[in-house]
């Protein structure tokens, strides 16, 4: 229940919020303290330090939610490792168009390229082309997706194949991740399709 991808996007998006919150009522503390101009020596100061927490714990939140996703050279290398058992699977990207999210896919592709993996150019051609890489789709989500077609899902989506090996790598590293049966004609056959999106 706490490990699935709609826990980790309301958890992302309630600390955000509480963050805010937080940040809130530390602020106007601080500033009704000034404009209230209350001189009750150990009570005055009580009150400054709990707002002043309140401001940093806001903060902090807000930039724990907020922070970019990465994987580390060590996260890489795991996921290199689980992932070099299916050498020679062909993949491709579509990416939202977002600093953060293009850095995770170059990541994730990185990996997948030293375990061997075949990366190829989205079917229909065109969209994003990352400097000296295969052109990635364009896409609008938030989080990762791994997608297979319906012809493939016996070779690529079923359990101990590489599709679902790569979902379980993803979240294993802490990513939100999720698996989606696609239509035939909806993408191309020819690869697994990886899209990354926004942060959740």
């Amino acid at each position: 229940m706490f490990n699935t991808p709609a826990f980790s996007m309301i958890l992302f998006s309630g600390l955000r919020q509480l963050g805010e919150i937080l940040l809130l009522i530390g602020l106007s503390g601080e500033v009704a303290l000034l404009i209230l101009k209350i001189t009750k020596g150990s009570w005055e100061k009580g009150l400054g330090i709990t707002f002043a927490v309140l401001v940093l714990l806001g903060c902090g939140l807000e930039w724990w939610a907020d922070s970019p996703r990465t994987l580390s050279a060590a996260s890489q290398q795991r996921l290199t490792q689980t992932l070099t058992p299916y050498h020679g699977t062909p993949f491709d990207f579509s990416v939202e168009l977002d600093p953060e999210a293009v850095s995770l896919m170059e990541m994730i592709g990185s990996a997948l390229e030293a375990a061997g993996w075949k990366r190829q150019a989205v079917a229909h051609g065109h969209g994003y082309v990352p400097p000296g890489k295969p052109t990635a789709g364009l896409a609008v989500l938030r989080g990762v997706e791994v997608h297979v077609t319906q012809a493939r899902m016996a070779e690529w989506g079923a359990d101990g194949r590489p599709g679902a090996a790569l979902l379980q790598a993803l979240r294993n590293e802490g990513l939100t991740a999720v698996f989606k049966v696609i239509p035939d004609h909806h993408e191309g056959g020819g690869a697994i399709h990886i899209m990354v999106g926004a942060k959740p």
